[in-house]
């Protein structure tokens, strides 16, 4: 019987549990942020740690519905998705198989903190912009921004602050098939078109 004071959790075979699920929120920091009443927004999200204290923080468009129905401490659910991909059966030989998906995927669950205050929310754009870009060889600040425009934008914008419960993450990479099975997984992935971000971005700015 489930414990109705568990949390839910996202099953998968244990073979498919990630390492380090925290890390996969570095990666795929493009969340899908689930509270209230069913509202799912996308946002950037990145993660902080205070010793023994893990919280997210990050915002929303205030002209949303989702960002003016934030109560504090309500239950909230944060997605992160990496790569996923289809794995064809035909790339099976050593072990036959039936169709699958494999993908990489993270789930936080917490209690939201809705941040309103004009310097609070600067500091959450401030740790936000400055943990996505520390990956560039010059990263770029929010002190770089043509004077100004961060305080006029701030009043359009609701930030949050999720204080963490319980953190899952999913690796689902082709592990429980023979290598000679994995490396023509590999292959036929690497056979496959696909559009990047820039892709699509190149194809709507055409003529």
């Amino acid at each position: 019987m489930t414990d109705p004071q568990s949390p839910p959790r996202h099953y998968r075979k244990p073979a498919y549990e990630a390492a380090d699920p925290v890390a996969i929120v570095g990666d795929y920091p493009f969340a899908t942020i689930v509270s209230g009443a069913l509202h799912a927004t996308f946002a950037p999200v990145v993660w902080e740690r205070d010793g023994d204290v893990s919280t997210l923080v990050g915002h929303l468009a205030r002209r949303g519905t989702h960002a003016p129905s934030m109560r504090d401490g309500e239950p909230v659910l944060a997605i992160f998705s990496g790569p996923h991909a289809y794995i064809s059966p035909r790339w099976y030989g050593e072990k036959p198989e039936v169709p699958t998906w494999d993908y990489i995927a993270a789930h936080v669950r917490g209690r939201l903190e809705p941040i309103d205050g004009e310097e609070a929310q600067e500091a959450v754009l401030r740790r936000t912009i400055d943990m996505i870009e520390q990956g560039f060889d010059q990263p770029w600040s929010i002190d770089d921004a043509p004077e100004g425009r961060v305080r006029t934008l701030i009043p359009y914008i609701r930030s949050f602050r999720i204080h963490v419960d319980t953190i899952e993450g999913t690796t689902k990479l082709s592990q429980t098939h023979p290598e000679s099975d994995r490396a023509r997984i590999v292959a036929g992935l690497r056979t496959l078109p696909g559009k990047t971000i820039a892709d699509h971005i190149e194809a709507q700015s055409a003529p």
